[in-house]
């Protein structure tokens, strides 16, 4: 039997304590900022550097770019084949226990672009080899590649490889480094330097399958629960037949009855969000908690869903008071000032407008300029 009945509210509020979103639950570090949050989408430098921002206290932009630099912290492809802010340890036996999978698409990716095995792995060998001797620049990295005989037009000689290129521009060389890093070649450092630069991977700890999808699994609900194993299964882009496999090897675990079903949470993280205030939120592009769950429905009303996700793959930066989006926002900067322009879906929730400019004057802080409010209507 479920434990505890809880209501969308309060079913909210827990996920982001869980994301580390909330007063008492913000870390020191974006080390333990980006372990508490379980990795943090990073395919944007600067989205990553917000999403910092939100879960850590009182950390400016500039020191969280200086907290990039030490070698705790690193990004690489991994879930969902796009870029996340790993700890080192993290990277360590994530990347042995989810690369498999998140590799055929990518080597499919490269089949279509005209790029067989016998380059891939000349490409693979060279940035192997020369990364072993120091930090390489991306621009480097991507001749290096080129060097090796390599055509970035090559996928024209196939009729599948210009439908591709008709209609995304991929480039194959992208996707190269790409596998490089699912293959544990290289990672990004230092973590928020817009001109990339590859360092060699953290070394890998190889654990039993069942052990690392029960790590795994317990390690998601610490920074996603409570949840179900469809919403891991989404989150991890793994089979549910693996979710499934790892909730059973999480360990000990509590039910929590919601109007989403009954779903899991580790035991001990369900104590209620005692404070009644109303708790607003402004996230960066891609944040995590839009992407945590199998469904959005939750956190964003129906009507406003192709606001925050018009296609694409595109999830925009988005306004949230207790957790429910009300808006969309971006940040217009001048030479020693920055506009918040925060565009409302309807109007802003009741007791919001004292939160919304506590963030407009936290993101003063944070980048150490003059910052204004400017609420819209579409």
């Amino acid at each position: 039997m479920p434990s505890a009945e809880i209501s969308d509210r309060e079913l909210r509020l827990l996920r982001m304590r869980s994301q580390g979103l909330l007063d008492g639950s913000r870390s020191a570090t974006v080390a333990a900022a980006t372990k508490s949050a379980f990795c943090l989408q990073a395919q944007d430098v600067g989205a990553a550097a917000l999403a910092a921002r939100a879960r850590t206290e009182g950390l400016t932009a500039a020191q969280v770019a200086a907290h990039g630099r030490r070698t705790a912290l690193c990004r690489a492809w991994l879930m969902r084949n796009t870029i996340h802010l790993f700890t080192a340890r993290d990277h360590a036996w994530m990347r042995p226990l989810l690369a498999p999978r998140a590799r055929r698409p990518a080597i499919a990716r490269l089949r279509q672009l005209g790029v067989d095995d016998a380059l891939l792995e000349r490409a693979l060998k060279a940035l192997r080899k020369r990364i072993e001797s120091g930090p390489l620049p991306r621009s480097e990295a991507l001749e290096l590649v080129r060097a090796q005989e390599f055509d970035p037009d090559s996928a024209a000689r196939s009729a599948a490889g210009r439908r591709t290129l008709a209609r995304d521009g991929s480039n194959p060389v992208y996707w190269v480094v790409h596998v490089a890093a699912l293959d544990g070649i290289l990672v990004v450092r230092p973590a928020f330097d817009r001109k990339q630069a590859f360092e060699p991977a953290p070394e890998p700890e190889v654990l039993d399958r069942d052990d690392g999808l029960g790590r795994l699994a317990r390690r998601y609900l610490q920074a996603y629960g409570p949840a179900s194993p469809r919403d891991f299964a989404y989150w991890g882009k793994i089979t549910l037949g693996d979710a499934r496999r790892g909730w059973e090897r999480a360990g000990r675990l509590v039910d929590v009855e919601t109007s989403r079903g009954t779903l899991s949470a580790l035991p001990g993280t369900l104590k209620p969000v005692e404070d009644r205030r109303t708790h607003v939120h402004l996230l960066g592009l891609w944040d995590n908690y839009l992407l945590g769950h199998e469904g959005r429905e939750l956190i964003v009303p129906r009507p406003a869903a192709g606001w925050i996700h018009p296609g694409g793959g595109l999830l925009k930066a988005t306004a949230f008071a207790d957790g429910l989006a009300f808006g969309t926002w971006r940040l217009d900067r001048g030479e020693s000032s920055i506009t918040v322009e925060v565009e409302i879906f309807d109007k802003v929730p009741r007791g919001a407008r004292a939160g919304l400019e506590a963030e407009v004057a936290d993101l003063s802080r944070f980048f150490d300029a003059a910052a204004r409010l400017k609420l819209v209507r579409p």
